[in-house]
Order: structure tokens, then C-alpha cells, then sequence
């Protein structure tokens, strides 16, 4: 990959192969921690300016390995119905 691409065109093709926005959030957050913590790049990171760049181009790369787990919600843990005492004003 050409280090000569924008922020946008890296972050795009990241997105091209992660396939979910959110997900990708995600494991941004976490690479980037890993990386301020310390962890070495899986990358060549000459000539990339931030974290995110560096964690961008191992998605790109296929350097960083995830997988999405099913996770079900427990329908009793959540309110089905509200009314207005709920809700309090702010005074």
C-alpha cells in the first residue's frame, strides 16, 4: 500500500475490508491502545502520521485478525414500557 494515500482513501479501504463502521470503531479504539501502550506496529509506519494511519494500513494489510461474536439481549434485563414518571424535569 502507497503511503501517498489521504486519510480518507486509507480509512475507506479500511472500511472496504472491516465491512461494518462500528466495528471498525472498535478495533481502532483497541489497536490504538495497544499501540500508545507500547505494542509494536505490524507495519511499516514510515511516512504515517498518526496511530490510526498505522492501525488502518494493518486492517488494509490483513496484519489484525477479529471476529464478531453473536451476543443476544436479554429481553427481561430491558424496560419494555415507560410513562411519564420515568422521566423527571430539570428545574
Amino acid at each position: 500500500m502507497a503511503s501517498s494515500l489521504t486519510y480518507e482513501q486509507i480509512f475507506e479501504a479500511a472500511l472496504d475490508k472491516v465491512k461494518n463502521r462500528f466495528l471498525l470503531s472498535v478495533i481502532l479504539a483497541k489497536r490504538v491502545t495497544q499501540l500508545r501502550k507500547g505494542a509494536e506496529p505490524l507495519v511499516d509506519s514510515k511516512g504515517l502520521a498518526t496511530h490510526e494511519e498505522i492501525v488502518f494500513k494493518e486492517i488494509v494489510e490483513d496484519k489484525l485478525k477479529w471476529r464478531q461474536t453473536p451476543v443476544q439481549a436479554n429481553m427481561d434485563d430491558m424496560d419494555q414500557e415507560y410513562s411519564a414518571e420515568d422521566f423527571s424535569e430539570v428545574e
